[in-house]
């Protein structure tokens, strides 16, 4: 497939957006083989990099178009003959405004399919599955980023990366689509999509050399988000056995009256009548229902994702890990040190906002939190006032929600915590250790051919990086195997406990450090309450 991988980090500027599609590769022998699945025989490739053998665009459901556009998904027909699964699968619709460099074109309604590596070698191996991020409105499985080839290849891995619904075709809840389906959900279709495709994998992974039983589910940002939705959903319990969960928002599932009021309020842009309302929905073009906004802070934050329907969830992830109502699996997981920077260099003149504007800002956000969350932090550790806003930030969406589950699941399971620290790109003051940045390294996948790449590294920042891109993927390699991200070479990375609050720091120099008691005060202040639409509202609502 692709000729570099070590290290991508354009994609991680674009918050995991790919912008060039895997090459179809020469097959080896030990790759060409047709594999049986329960629709049929499939064909992949053998990786020319990589001691990998690839199978692209695999369809784990049926195509959800016409009557089944908002609707769970079903499982997929067999097929005829062998399927051709060397190409790159066609996206889920999303908005195109992120490209530079990379191919959208190939936008589809019929997208739910699933990419496999595994090591081009006899054995039965443990299974990753990955689940992309993009704020539930972007993203793909088939993005170079996520070419696990080398992670397979090097880490004895089978990788599987998936496509899921997004935006409203996802996540639209509304009281006629719940009524219309026996299971009462709404507004989960992108999620269920996910479960889904854990049971094809389930079904079908042993035929790619993988071990249905040492499955791994794992994802960042909306994925991270998503494997926390896994642990929490009774509709996952039997189909994963660990958890990865990369700067996930955990406690962000949108009770089901919320969801609900925010889909009238897009279809009533439709002109769609309430009493022909889901024949209305199935009839509208493809691009009227792709949602708009190119900033996730500007859009409102997340606007999109899993729904409390009292059949996927009854209550967020936190929430139901605080009643112990989850699945009690070891876990990895942690958040970059400047999770938002990136998104506020996207808004002009941010870096000269004054104290006075980000205050504004800040209360806006907090209301009636504000004072309590003001006294713990302070103007005068900061280079800058928007860098306090993105310390704030960075706190409340993400670093208090991965304290606050390792602290909940490490009593019942292994917990293993980080942060990623290292910001050695061209810019570090600017970009800092920011939201993604940790992805290709976890993959291992280099390009520097686009401009944006150029922007914030070049080859002598890649190549600092390659240790730690190194150490990363034997550390995530060794916890899909074992449980447990500790092997040999590797500095010791000691479980997570409710006493001594160790968390591991990924950088040039990786070491073990206690969570900062100042710090801790933050998160718990910060855990009191959730974000919904960039607004804080008490965690009991």
């Amino acid at each position: 497939m692709l000729k570099s991988r070590e290290l991508n980090l354009v994609v991680a500027v674009l918050v995991l957006i790919a912008f060039a599609l895997p090459a179809v590769a020469e097959e080896k022998p030990t790759c060409e083989e047709p594999v049986a699945t329960t629709e049929g025989l499939v064909k992949g490739f053998g990786d020319p990099d990589y001691a990998a053998c690839g199978f692209l665009g695999l369809r784990y459901a049926a195509p959800p178009v016409g009557e089944l556009r908002l609707k769970p998904p079903e499982p997929p027909k067999p097929h005829e003959g062998v399927y051709d699964a060397t190409h790159t699968p066609p996206v889920c619709p999303q908005p195109k405004f992120i490209t530079a460099g990379g191919n959208l074109d190939q936008i589809s309604e019929d997208c739910l399919f699933l990419n496999i590596w595994r090591p081009a070698r006899p054995g039965s191996f443990p299974v990753m599955l990955w689940i992309h991020g993009g704020g539930f409105r972007t993203g793909s499985g088939g993005f170079q980023i996520y070419d696990g080839a080398r992670l397979a290849a090097e880490q004895g891995i089978v990788v599987v990366t998936i496509n899921y619904r997004l935006g409203w075709l996802g996540f639209l809840a509304l009281p006629e689509l719940r009524q219309e389906d026996p299971r009462q959900t709404t507004g989960n279709y992108g999620t269920l999509d996910m479960i889904q495709a854990l049971r094809w994998a389930h079904d079908n992974i042993a035929a790619f050399a993988g071990d249905p039983e040492r499955v791994t589910v794992s994802g960042q940002s909306a994925g991270g988000l998503s494997a926390c939705v896994m642990m929490a959903s009774p509709l996952a319990a039997d189909l994963f056995d660990q958890a990865i969960i990369q700067s996930g928002p955990c406690d962000q599932a949108i009770p089901l009256p919320v969801g609900i009021q925010r889909g009238r309020e897009f279809v009533a842009t439709l002109g769609c009548q309430e009493q022909d309302l889901s024949a209305c929905l199935r009839s509208q073009p493809l691009e009227k229902l792709v949602p708009k906004g190119e900033n996730l802070i500007l859009s409102g934050g997340m606007t999109f994702g899993p729904h409390q329907d009292g059949y996927l969830l009854s209550t967020d992830p936190v929430t139901a890990m605080e009643q112990g109502n989850y699945r009690k699996v070891p876990v990895l997981i942690g958040t970059t040190r400047d999770e938002i920077k990136l998104y506020t260099l996207t808004i002009p003149g941010t870096s000269l906002v004054p104290r006075f504007e980000v205050k504004k800002i800040l209360r806006g956000l907090a209301g009636p939190y504000y004072d309590g969350m003001m006294s713990l932090y302070s103007f005068d550790e900061y280079r800058r006032p928007i860098n306090l806003f993105h310390a704030v930030a960075t706190d409340t969406a993400l670093g208090s929600r991965a304290f606050h589950v390792a602290e909940l699941v490490s009593p019942d399971a292994p917990v293993y915590y980080y942060r990623f620290d290292w910001d050695q790109t061209r810019f570090p003051r600017k970009t800092g250790a920011f939201h993604s940045l940790e992805v290709p390294f976890v993959f291992g996948g280099l390009n520097l051919d686009f401009t944006l790449a150029k922007l914030v590294a070049n080859k002598k920042t890649v190549e600092a990086a390659q240790p730690l891109v190194d150490q990363i993927m034997a550390y995530w390699g060794n916890f899909v195997r074992t449980g447990n991200p500790n092997g040999e070479g590797l500095p010791e990375w000691p479980a997570y406990n409710t006493i001594d609050k160790l968390r591991l720091h990924l950088d040039s120099e990786i070491t073990v450090q206690p969570v900062p008691a100042k710090e801790i005060e933050r998160y718990d202040f910060l855990n009191r309450f959730t974000l919904q639409g960039m607004k804080a509202v008490p965690r009991s609502e």
